[in-house]
């Protein structure tokens, strides 16, 4: 940008847009980096952008980085210095280590993320999975940023699938042998099918739910406990995929905070919160036409919250924007270290959870519109910050490739989460097997449940959040290219390479490679800061599964035109080596950022 700022300081050129106009090209053959900036200018300077172009370049003085300049059709294309920029990312990997990658001078302010959020009446299935693996990712990453992250699980431990469940449960007197969760998730289902012989069921178990919102006959005790306990067993779940929470928030105690009544008092002073008319007489109506969305109904009729109404009071208390107070307890410390923390009905007051500068929901696509009321929400509240800095990570969902995950209707039995781990950590330690034939069950066994996770992890977060994910063991258990276990793959080589040297790296000269796979290896370990900091900015993580993928395999291509161990000189191979060692540390940085471990032995 230097260069660029210097020649039109001297052309005396507009610079709006200037920063923006830098982009990669598709060939490398026009450069390492192009600006289109000349596409810009020309009704501003009455010059085409091909003259506009050779004069740009024309006044360009090559500098630090940049060898040469070079134009084509009104492109300026940049060829950097390899020998430079060689010196300066290996020396800068090396410096920088675990850190490399990470932005620790930046002040971001706080972020609280909500994602998982199961109801508590089941186990997770790989849709879940997705939304856990979505968030916990997207954390990794704006820590590496800078940010203070504060993780959210929210309980809806008031839901009538809660009353559904619970009223199957309660005859069952034999303790489930299965996981909770499993076995609480076949009550749900049995639920589901006796309603179909026996329809006042739903009645009973609206009745029960009343129950439970009133106290009546120690219910809404009883659901806590149930609810309590499969959380419990998620959390099981959650812990194998190496996805941590630092709070547990239970909508009975937000409920009875008094937050939400607060949130519709703030409303009420507004002119948005009217009495409903005709078919809504009685109901208390949320007037968004003149922010371009519907209305919404925040109290029905018969006095009772819609869940959106909820969602708002969450949201403002996500800010510190109410006054309520929530008690906390520690819940646990899980095997990772974190500190887990619970909202509980009565205990002390924490200020060090919410009050957040920005928001991140990771919800599925299909709560847009309820996402988008309860940011309108605040916009009508005049909370405007807090409506610019409230962000909907919305993904679809992942589905078989004949149907969709129901709860209800049980087809998630067969592809819980722990159901599809067990079965990738089975295929797994067949594959580390064949790699090691001689190796013992321990290591085997160990080997096979990162590989397992790791590809697990990686084949729910490698697409894009708003691409459904169609579920297919060929395509979950890839390991060869664009997988996890395709990039820990990479990683286990590079340190094999470096255990079988017995040496570190000497002292080189700084043009010593000659391959043509070295140099865009170097230039790929360059861009890791960019991406990692672009999946940030742009809330998008799937860049980084992406940005793994195509290490990995240059790594390789690097691995089979360049010998390491056999180079031609002593000087070659301390070079190589270097290389090799700066690969390891991106490798092993860029899969920590997707909450996946770097083996270093596969």
């Amino acid at each position: 940008m230097s260069v660029l700022n210097k020649a039109f300081e001297k052309l005396e050129w507009p610079k709006e847009g200037l920063s923006r106009s830098l982009e990669e090209p598709p060939d490398s053959s026009f450069g390492d980096l192009a600006t289109t900036i000349c596409f810009e200018l020309p009704e501003k300077l009455k010059k085409s952008p091909q003259e506009l172009a050779k004069k740009l370049a024309k006044r360009i003085e090559p500098e630090g980085l940049i060898e040469k300049v070079e134009t084509e059709s009104g492109y300026v294309n940049f060829f950097v210095n390899n020998c430079k920029l060689t010196s300066l990312v290996l020396r800068e990997i090396e410096k920088r280590n675990s850190q490399y990658g990470h932005f620790e001078d930046l002040e971001n302010g706080k972020v609280v993320i909500e994602h998982t959020s199961v109801n508590p009446t089941k186990p997770l299935h790989v849709g879940h999975g997705r939304n856990a693996i979505l968030g916990d990712t997207m954390a990794r990453i704006l820590k590496a940023c800078g940010h203070e992250v504060e993780i959210q699980n929210y309980i809806d431990d008031l839901g009538l699938q809660v009353a559904q469940t619970l009223t199957t449960y309660r005859p069952e007197e034999k303790p489930p042998e299965e996981k909770f969760d499993h076995f609480l998730g076949r009550q749900y289902v049995k639920f589901h099918d006796k309603v179909e012989d026996n329809p006042d069921l739903e009645d009973e178990a609206r009745k029960v739910l009343s129950k439970i919102e009133e106290d009546d006959e120690g219910l809404a005790e009883e659901a806590r406990e149930m609810t309590r306990k499969c959380v419990e067993s998620n959390l099981e779940t959650s812990d194998r995929l190496n996805v941590d929470y630092d709070l547990l928030i239970w909508e009975s105690d937000i409920l009875n905070s008094g937050m939400l009544s607060e949130a519709l008092t703030r409303l009420s002073d507004t002119p948005y919160l009217v009495e409903g008319e005709g078919e809504l007489d009685g109901a208390l109506v949320l007037r968004l036409e003149d922010f371009g969305i519907e209305d919404k109904v925040m109290i029905r009729s018969d006095g009772t919250a819609v869940y959106t109404a909820r969602d708002l009071s969450y949201q403002l208390w996500k800010f510190g924007e109410v006054k309520a107070d929530l008690f906390f307890d520690l819940h646990s410390e899980r095997p990772s270290g974190v500190k887990t923390y619970t909202t509980v009905p009565d205990g002390e007051i924490n200020q060090n959870f919410g009050a957040a500068d920005r928001v991140i929901n990771v919800i599925g696509v299909e709560q847009k519109y309820p996402q988008k009321v309860v940011f309108t929400a605040l916009k009508a509240l005049g909370l405007e910050k807090e409506y610019e800095n409230s962000h909907h990570l919305a993904y679809e969902h992942v589905r078989l490739p004949s149907k969709k995950f129901k709860g209800r209707s049980g087809t998630w039995i067969g592809y819980s989460v722990d159901e599809v781990l067990e079965e990738t950590i089975s295929r797994a330690k067949k594959e580390v097997e064949k790699r090691n034939p001689d190796a013992d069950e321990s290591f085997l066994k160990e080997a096979a449940e990162k590989v397992g996770v790791g590809a697990f992890r990686f084949s729910l977060i490698s697409s894009s959040p708003e691409k459904e994910v169609v579920f297919e063991w060929k395509e979950a258990l890839n390991f060869e290219r664009n997988s996890g276990p395709a990039v820990q793959y990479s990683h286990a080589r590079a340190s094999s390479i470096l255990r079988k040297a017995k040496e570190k790296s000497k002292e080189h000269p700084g043009d010593i490679f000659e391959e043509p796979e070295e140099y865009q290896l170097i230039k790929k370990l360059a861009k890791f800061p960019g991406a990692v900091r672009a999946a940030s900015e742009q809330l998008r993580p799937h860049l980084l599964a992406k940005y793994a993928s195509e290490l990995s395999l240059l790594f390789n291509k690097f691995y089979e035109v360049a010998p390491v161990l056999n180079a031609v000189s002593e000087e070659l191979k301390s070079g190589r080596l270097r290389l090799v060692d700066c690969s390891r540390i991106v490798l092993r940085n860029v899969l920590a950022l997707l909450g996946i471990e770097a083996p270093c032995s596969m």
